[in-house]
C-alpha cells in the first residue's frame, strides 16, 4: 500500500516538471530569435554592401532587408519579456540572455548597417562613431542590468536600445522607400524635400543623429514604458491616437515608423529639458534663522 500511494503521488510529477521546463525555455526562444534575426540582418546587410561595390544585378532594394530584420527583432523583444512577466519565468539568466541579444540586435546590427548604408563615405569619421554607437549601446544594457532591482517600471532611464536601433533601421527604409507617389499633397512635400537636401542630410543630419542616439541610451532622461500599462486605464482619446498611428502605419509604414520613433526620442530630451529649466527658475528655500536652535 506505501508503495502504490507513493507510486500515485509522484507518477504525475515529471509532467509537470516538462510543462515547467517549456514555460521557461518559451521566452528564450523569443529571445533567441531576437539574436538571429540580428545576426541576419548584419550579414544581408555586408552581403548587400558587397553587391553595391562589385556593381553586381540585383531585384531587392539594398539595406531594405536587413533594416526590416531589426525592425522584427523588436516585436521579438518585446514578447520575450512580456511572455516571460505573463508567465512568472522571469530569471537572472534570462535577462543576461536579453542583453546579449539586444547588443547584437540593437547595438551591433543597426551601428553597421547605418555605416555601410550611410557613414562609410565619412571615413575615419563615419568608423568612430558606429564604434561609439555600439559602446553606448554596451554601456546602456549593462547598466539595465545593475538597476533592473532598483529602476522604476514606469520609466526607463535612457533611451531604450529598441527605439534607438528602429529610428536607425527605420530612416533606412525611409530612405529607400519609392512607395511615396501619390501618398497626398503633405506626404509629396515632405519627401520631396528629403530627395531635393538627401546629401546634406546624409552627409551632417544622420551621423549628427546617431551620435545623439548613442548619447540618449546613456543618459539619465526618462523614457516612458508599456510594462505597466493595463487595458482598463486605456482612455478613449488614446484608442483614438492608436487608431490613427494604425491606419497611417498602413499608409505610409516607412515615413508613421521613424516619425514615430523620432517623436519618441525628441519626448524625453524636451521633457527633460523642460523640467531642468522649471527647477532653475523656481525660487530656493532659504533656512530661517531660529534663536532657539541657532546661537
Amino acid at each position: 500500500m506505501v508503495a502504490l500511494k507513493y507510486k500515485q503521488e509522484n507518477e504525475g510529477k515529471p509532467a509537470k516538471s516538462r510543462l515547467r521546463k517549456t514555460i521557461y525555455l518559451l521566452p528564450n526562444l523569443f529571445t533567441a530569435g531576437n539574436m538571429v534575426l540580428g545576426i541576419l540582418a548584419i550579414a544581408y546587410g555586408i552581403n548587400d554592401s558587397l553587391t553595391l561595390s562589385l556593381a553586381a544585378e540585383t531585384n531587392t532594394i539594398p539595406f531594405v532587408l536587413p533594416a526590416e530584420l531589426i525592425i522584427i527583432a523588436t516585436f521579438a523583444d518585446f514578447f520575450d519579456g512580456m511572455v516571460a512577466r505573463a508567465t512568472g519565468t522571469t530569471s537572472k539568466f534570462g535577462m543576461e540572455f536579453d542583453s546579449l541579444s539586444d547588443l547584437v540586435s540593437f547595438g551591433m546590427a543597426p551601428a553597421i548597417l547605418i555605416y555601410l548604408s550611410v557613414l562609410r563615405y565619412l571615413n575615419v569619421w563615419g568608423i568612430s562613431i558606429t564604434v561609439f554607437y555600439v559602446v553606448c549601446a554596451a554601456i546602456r544594457l549593462a547598466r539595465f542590468n545593475v538597476q533592473a532591482q532598483v529602476e522604476e517600471k514606469s520609466h526607463f532611464m535612457g533611451l531604450p536600445s529598441p527605439a534607438a536601433a528602429g529610428i536607425l533601421a527605420s530612416y533606412i527604409l525611409l530612405s529607400r522607400w519609392e512607395g511615396w507617389y501619390g501618398k497626398g499633397i503633405f506626404m509629396n512635400k515632405v519627401m520631396g524635400w528629403y530627395e531635393e537636401n538627401l546629401s546634406y542630410i546624409e552627409l551632417y543630419g544622420i551621423p549628427v543623429l546617431t551620435v545623439v542616439i548613442a548619447l540618449v541610451m546613456i543618459s539619465t532622461i526618462p523614457y516612458p514604458s508599456l510594462k505597466k500599462l493595463k487595458l482598463e486605464s486605456i482612455k478613449p482619446w488614446t484608442l483614438a491616437f492608436i487608431g490613427l498611428v494604425i491606419f497611417w502605419l498602413i499608409k505610409a509604414a516607412e515615413f508613421t515608423a521613424f516619425t514615430l520613433l523620432t517623436i519618441y526620442l525628441l519626448w524625453g530630451i524636451i521633457g527633460f529639458l523642460t523640467k531642468k529649466s522649471v527647477e532653475k527658475l523656481k525660487p530656493k528655500k532659504t533656512k530661517q534663522f531660529n534663536p532657539l536652535t541657532n546661537p
